[in-house]
């Protein structure tokens, strides 16, 4: 079947898009969202990802392609927060492996060499792939909110201390990693 022809079952799939997106709404709770409760979401809705991200580009005028004319159709919106999301909790996933690092830190920080080996370590992570988080989603010291493209009605966030951990390995390894001396110090060696 084309992407660019309507499903057969497209009224009923897009009537289970405002459902899924009423229940995510019901998932906030003091104006905040938490991992596990977008976790079980996104596993409930997975299928219905599948539907929306093959569907996105349906009404579009450039066949098979995402154009203006298909943006703000549910399957485009919906595919879009559904990935958002999955960030979410990709990224909280490395929480874990955080704390323990954190540990590591607190024992190497005054060997230079094992500073350093930890810093290579862990330089992909935290000056490659967690580097929008500190930069974008980390709004406010109690916030975290990630960026979703055309959902300025949906106002999706996290407390902070459900990231602490993420959170404070980024400002430890960005103090060390681009404000510091520790760095510089093997580059002139």
């Amino acid at each position: 079947m084309s992407t660019s022809t309507p499903h057969p079952l497209h009224n009923l799939y897009r009537l289970e898009i405002e459902e899924a997106l009423e229940e995510l709404q019901h998932l906030q709770k003091d104006g905040f969202y938490n991992v596990p409760k977008i976790t079980w979401w996104i596993l409930k809705f997975d299928e219905l990802y599948e539907y929306s991200y093959i569907h996105r580009h349906v009404g579009s005028c450039i066949d098979g392609m995402g154009c203006n004319c298909c943006w703000d159709a549910p399957e485009s919106r919906f595919s879009d927060l559904y990935t958002v999301l999955q960030e979410v909790v990709q990224l909280y996933s490395y929480n874990n492996y955080y704390r323990n690092e954190l540990d590591v830190l607190e024992q190497v920080r005054d060997d230079h060499p094992a500073l350093m080996q930890w810093l290579r370590k862990n330089e992909k992570l935290g000056s490659e792939d967690f580097l929008l988080f500190w930069i974008e989603w980390l709004e406010e010291e109690n916030t975290v909110k990630p960026f979703v493209l055309g959902w300025k009605d949906l106002d999706i966030k996290f407390r902070s201390e459900e990231w602490k951990n993420t959170i404070k390995f980024l400002k430890e390894f960005n103090d060390l990693y681009w404000d510091s001396e520790v760095c510089m110090a093997s580059d002139a060696s």
